[in-house]
């Protein structure tokens, strides 16, 4: 065997069992943190700069980008993560804020009111809950 071909073989053999012996979860539930509140800032940041009076084309498209991006966190949050946290945490994500920011996002794509009203509608339902439940929520993550 070429040294090349063998200290590559060895060295995805060694990477093969750092992953292995790393915590898994630890690992996983610091990047599906960083995904849930990365989402959540993102969505807020876009919705704020949203509610801004005369809001200008390159700020809205700015608010759009932030939205899109919140939602593309969002897709990467597992429920199986959420529910660790609060088990309605997952199904409220979903239902509420991931469908509240698509409706709304697609409402203003679309100019279409009624689906902006109803993404609106689904994100104060999400609001609701997390104003109750968001400090718990946030004491069980782990720091980092």
């Amino acid at each position: 065997m070429k040294p090349a071909l063998q200290q590559g073989l060895l060295y995805s053999l060694l990477l093969a069992l750092l992953t292995a012996c790393s915590p898994d979860d630890e690992v996983g539930s610091t990047s599906q943190q960083y995904y849930f509140l990365e989402a959540l800032q993102q969505v807020e940041a876009g919705g704020r700069q949203l509610q801004t009076p005369d809001l200008s084309q390159d700020a809205l498209l700015q608010a759009l980008a932030l939205l899109d991006q919140g939602l593309k966190l969002a897709f990467e949050v597992e429920r199986e993560f959420l529910d660790q946290l609060d088990l309605r945490l997952g199904k409220n994500f979903q239902r509420y804020f991931i469908k509240g920011v698509e409706n709304y996002r697609l409402g203003i794509e679309a100019d279409d009111a009624g689906q902006q009203r109803e993404g609106l509608q689904l994100l104060a339902q999400w609001a609701e809950f997390w104003k109750l439940e968001r400090d718990a929520i946030l004491a069980r993550l782990k720091p980092g």
